[in-house]
């Protein structure tokens, strides 16, 4: 007769399920724009990569612009993705809301994705609040006040233009932004009325310069409450 923990390694093998909820989803096939929607003629996918690139001629743009994920609203998640940027700054959206789908607008959270070190991990609020919560740092956010720093993290050198990894990890009021495995920034927004805990996920191609942002690994797990 089977002991309880071989029953449930072999239950594991055969419905792969996990203690926080769904299963890790890939949100990029590598081929298409399959699940995203965005400005045409800025996103691609050019072998195997997915591609948002602007220019100074028929692919400028004059406010930020988002790709967004059609999967629905994440609540509590991990996200991850593999990109590379340059000749400006990009980000993720999470949390977010699309303001205008026909222009692809997006404000809310951001995890960004910028060539000055402060700033490359931060959380930005789109549309919002701005800078709440530079890279190296945990902070607490209270309504009507300043973000209150509350701890330090290591601000290891990371070069935008390279291929780094790029994590959030969102439960409730909390959220994390992980920079190739390291803690960048730690983030507890206890301001009920500007905080978000639902919304879309989506990429950002910042206005102003010609820039790229290249990514070619997208996952999202959802996580149980």
């Amino acid at each position: 007769m089977m002991n309880p923990i071989s029953i449930a390694l072999v239950a594991a093998a055969v419905f792969p399920v996990t203690l926080f909820g769904g299963e890790k989803e890939s949100l990029f096939n590598g081929k298409d724009l399959a699940g995203w929607e965005g400005d045409p003629r800025l996103w691609s996918v050019v072998d195997g990569v997915l591609v948002g690139e602007t220019d100074k001629a028929e692919r400028s743009v004059k406010k930020n612009t988002f790709l967004i994920w059609q999967g629905g609203d994440v609540e509590d998640f991990d996200f991850e993705m593999t990109a590379r940027a340059k000749g400006n700054n990009s980000g993720v959206q999470y949390r977010s809301k699309v303001i205008d789908a026909a222009t692809w607008s997006v404000g809310g959270y951001q995890m960004d994705m910028h060539p000055k070190q402060p700033f490359l991990g931060m959380l930005y609020e789109e549309r919002g609040r701005g800078i709440s919560c530079q890279r190296g740092q945990k902070v607490v956010l209270e309504k009507g006040a300043k973000p209150k720093v509350t701890g330090e993290l290591p601000v290891p050198e990371v070069k935008l233009e390279e291929w780094n990894t790029y994590r959030i990890e969102a439960r409730g009021k909390v959220v994390k932004h992980f920079v190739n495995g390291e803690l960048a920034a730690e983030i507890t927004d206890n301001d009920p009325e500007k905080r978000s805990l639902k919304g879309s996920l989506a990429i950002q191609l910042h206005a102003g310069p010609a820039m790229k942002v290249e990514v070619k690994e997208i996952s999202l797990k959802k996580v149980a409450k």
